[in-house]
């Protein structure tokens, strides 16, 4: 489907068909949990990515240290 070259029928572009599956696959997979896609927060786990804080100004000066962030979602904490 990505080079075009299934055919979906008359009234579907499979290109364009790939390109919003795909583009859902990645939203679902990053997004915050509370949306339901990110199951317990593993694709921002696998990229490193912290979470939605509050406040980033901390870190602000500390490049390529890591910071061991855990990551934090919407969902609030009972």
């Amino acid at each position: 489907m990505e080079d075009g070259k299934i055919d979906l029928g008359a009234q579907v572009n499979s290109q364009a068909f790939f390109e919003l599956m795909l583009q859902n696959a990645r939203e679902g997979y990053l997004a915050d949990p509370i949306y339901g896609g990110n199951k317990n927060m593993a694709g921002w786990k696998m990229i490193g990515f912290p979470g939605a804080r509050y406040d980033y100004r901390p870190y602000i000066e500390r490049r390529n240290e890591n910071l061991a962030l855990i990551p934090v979602s919407l969902i609030p904490n009972d």
